[in-house]
């Protein structure tokens, strides 16, 4: 997408700059910049706006990220998906590559020695043309894919987050992969178990150089689980000094977790701070449309001949991360080869435990209701109740969007519900959080979570 990132940049602040007072838009608004737009497709993008710090981040996520996100979208007539991020303006990072490079080099005209294609710890398997894209990981792939484009520039380092089973190392070795095909040289793939036993065992052999060579001699670095890191001091005083000296040669960081760096306890706040200079995005639970995609390659992969009735059964029926709707997927089609059946509604009955003309799993309107009350550590009573304390007023509307949105129960019966209050408030309370999903991430997060729990 060839747009003028700074232009657009100085645009929105033009907006921001007489919404709020001349203190606050100098302090908090002026330092930040555009590091890059990347488009998903004709009507959305991803726009990184990037904060001299952690900290400062963090303000401007919590204070000012819907008026930023507005102001974007109004200047570039497309949804905006917003990520924020700490860094410093692309040229220096550029200045930086050409300078370790020419250093590299030893002079311009000299001569490189071509090396041999390296890789470790990819599997063939995860590539992006096996990879299902659907509503709750198409943020995540536009940025692995911009991350192949531009390697070492772009999104450095990308932070992959979710759940288990929800495809991050899959989109990660994708990365790899693709990086390969690019050619770059000594792709290295590894979890971050792996990375603390193989320090620890240079420590005892006492070939710690040889390690450092091994991890810091590479084109590009792959780990997955990064929250394994926590608690272990060693390790990540490694693991600092080695993605440092990565970054600094431009070479491509790409890291999985379960949760966000700065929810992961114990670890490092030079870690954090580090790991939040790139792109940080999560993935979700995979939607129906997704489960029937990831079902229909399933069958594809493994040569079943399956209804597309069938398919729809299962993926209206298992509601969970892709790994497990792909395990019940493979004890179907072995259940059908053992018994030498075909693949029928009574089988896959059987298997998953549902009728076909059962609704999808889901919560009663109460278990929901109690689910959300614990998450925000209240009592049914108080979301029921006239009290008007924000975090309890935002528990409740969170509960009413979930009723309505997730559940489809009419506006009166949620009233009904939720402590007698007329469909007006429901409504006002459904669409204010539906506005708040688009456009605050906290908000985001919170209610991706309550799903994930709903269907466990």
């Amino acid at each position: 997408m060839q747009v003028n990132e700074n232009a657009i940049w100085t645009s929105v602040c033009g907006d921001l700059e007489v919404t709020m007072s001349s203190a606050t838009f100098s302090y908090w608004i002026r330092p930040c910049f555009i590091k890059g737009i990347t488009e998903i497709d004709a009507e959305r993008v991803i726009v990184e706006v990037a904060s001299p710090s952690a900290f400062h981040l963090q303000q401007i996520d919590s204070r000012y990220y819907g008026q930023i996100k507005q102001a974007l979208e109004k200047q570039l007539v497309k949804r905006v998906e917003l990520a924020l991020v700490v860094g410093q303006r692309e040229s220096a990072v550029i200045s930086r590559q050409l300078s370790v490079d020419s250093q590299k080099e030893g002079g311009l005209f000299e001569e490189k020695k071509v090396e041999p294609v390296e890789t470790k710890g990819l599997f063939s398997r995860y590539t992006f043309g096996s990879f299902v894209v659907g509503g709750s990981n198409n943020l995540a792939y536009a940025a692995a894919k911009a991350v192949v484009e531009y390697p070492g520039i772009r999104h450095n380092p990308l932070f992959i987050w979710g759940g288990v089973g929800v495809g991050k190392t899959h989109l990660m070795q994708a990365v790899g992969h693709a990086l390969v095909a690019k050619g770059i040289r000594k792709v290295t793939c590894i979890t971050s178990e792996q990375f603390t036993n193989d320090l620890i065992n240079s420590l005892r052999s006492r070939t710690v150089d040889a390690f450092k060579k091994k991890y810091r001699e590479v084109g590009a670095l792959l780990v997955d689980d990064v929250q394994f890191f926590a608690g272990k001091e060693s390790t990540q005083e490694e693991f600092f000094h080695t993605f440092n000296q990565l970054y600094m040669n431009g070479v491509q960081i790409v890291m999985t977790s379960d949760r966000k760096p700065q929810e992961i306890n114990k670890l490092e706040e030079r870690l954090v701070s580090r790991f939040l200079g790139g792109l940080t995005v999560d993935i979700g639970l995979p939607d129906y449309e997704m489960r029937v995609g990831i079902l229909r390659q399933k069958a594809t992969e493994v040569h079943a001949n399956v209804s597309g009735e069938i398919i729809n059964l299962i993926a209206g029926s298992v509601m969970t991360n892709a790994r497990e709707l792909e395990g019940v997927f493979v004890r179907i089609i072995n259940e059908a080869g053992l018994s030498e059946r075909a693949i029928n509604q009574a089988l896959v009955e059987k298997i998953v435990g549902v009728k076909m003309e059962r609704e999808n799993k889901r919560l009663r309107p109460i278990q929901l209701i109690s689910l959300v009350a614990k998450y925000y550590d209240f009592k049914n009573k108080d979301l029921l109740g006239k009290s008007r304390k924000a975090a309890l007023v935002e528990a409740r509307h969170v509960a009413i969007y979930l009723l309505r949105d997730d559940l489809g129960l009419q506006l009166t019966k949620i009233g009904e519900l939720m402590g007698g209050r007329d469909h007006t408030t429901i409504m006002h309370a459904e669409e204010k959080i539906r506005g708040e999903f688009e456009t605050s991430l906290p908000v985001r997060e919170k209610i991706m979570k309550l799903r994930q729990e709903m269907y466990l």
